[in-house]
């Protein structure tokens, strides 16, 4: 996801202040809720509307919205107009949304219900990858472009080409998909109480992690902290997702009850091992080398051990995290210097 360089790149492009330029987030974002309270409405007087088309169709929809999205870029730099490009945001926001709808509930029915939540991490693992590549990548075509009120455009027709090409792979892959109905079956998900006190967690959740993501260039950039170029503060941004995608994969391991806890202990240790390697190898340079990256292994172990404490209990991982998550709050806003880096980047 480039939102996070979208974020101090347009601040400076459209001399935004920290507000105007965090609308970045929240049109992507508002697309997810606005998105969702659509399709719970759609789901109560209409039935569920991914039940009724496949979630094979689902996916490809929520893929080729994403990618008119992502054309929009073109013509929004075109008329270097901040509204225009969130706009295009806000589209990208809906085909995402769309394919999550379909996507993760797919993943969930694809296997054992025990094992889902094994499954799940390891599909979001995946997305990780993404925004840890996303910052390398983007930063390097966008903060060193010489035009950059055009420095999106490319990117981002790039990528509307990507996510075409995979509507399409997708639309010719035969998927095991549970069949479909056309009887109404009027679904009403929220009389769940888990779903609503989830859906209160992962608002809180993902609203702090995409908080620290948007800001982290920026933050860095202070001279209390560490006083950092945009092109160097972009590799702390690529290790912050990184060590949300390695902390993805290992609670995929973590929490799957199909292995012995000899195996699934040692399997962490090796994963953990080569994360810390390939994060290292993605973002070694001549001015970032192992000096700058270390603590990141602490970090890492400090991961498994949370996990290995929690045992296969999703529920019991959620609550040990949650209080890490409270603890690193408390370091970030007391600390300054390199401590408030690596407590953010949990």
């Amino acid at each position: 996801m480039l939102n996070d360089v979208l974020v101090p790149h347009w601040k400076k492009l459209f001399d935004l202040n920290y507000a105007e330029s965090l609308l970045v987030q929240f049109c992507f974002f508002g697309a997810y809720f606005i998105g969702s309270f659509i399709y719970w409405l759609w789901s109560r007087t209409s039935g569920d509307p991914i039940q009724r088309m496949g979630y094979k169709r689902g996916m490809m929809f929520g893929l080729l919205l994403s990618a008119l999205g992502c054309g929009l870029f073109a013509p929004a730099s075109m008329l270097h107009s901040y509204a225009a490009h969130l706009l295009a945001l806000f589209i990208l926001g809906l085909g995402f949304t769309v394919l999550q709808i379909a996507a993760n509930p797919f993943v969930a029915i694809i296997g054992p219900s025990e094992s889902a939540s094994s499954r799940l991490n390891l599909a979001q693992a995946f997305n990780s990858l993404g925004t840890t590549l996303a910052p390398l990548i983007g930063g390097a075509l966008i903060f060193a472009n010489a035009a950059p009120e055009a420095a999106v455009r490319l990117p981002y027709l790039a990528l509307a080409a990507i996510l075409t090409i995979l509507a399409l792979v997708i639309g010719r892959t035969t998927l095991p998909e549970p069949p479909r109905t056309n009887v109404l079956v009027k679904s009403d998900a929220l009389r769940h109480p888990q779903l609503r006190w989830g859906m209160v967690a992962i608002f809180c959740y993902v609203g702090a992690e995409v908080a620290i993501g948007s800001l982290i260039i920026s933050l860095l950039g202070l001279n209390d902290v560490l006083g950092l170029s945009e092109g160097d503060a972009k590799h702390y941004l690529s290790l912050y997702w990184g060590g949300a995608m390695t902390g993805r994969f290992l609670g995929a391991l973590a929490l799957s009850k199909a292995l012995t806890p000899l195996k699934r202990y040692g399997l962490m240790v090796l994963l953990g091992l080569g994360m810390f390697a390939l994060l290292f190898a993605l973002n070694t340079s001549d001015r970032f080398g192992f000096q700058h990256i270390w603590p990141l292994l602490v970090l890492i172990a400090a991961n498994m051990l949370a996990f290995i404490l929690a045992g296969p209990n999703p529920a019991r991982a959620l609550g040990l995290f949650a209080l890490a998550a409270c603890g690193l709050l408390v370091l970030t806003v007391g600390l300054s210097g390199a401590w408030v880096l690596w407590a953010r980047s949990r």
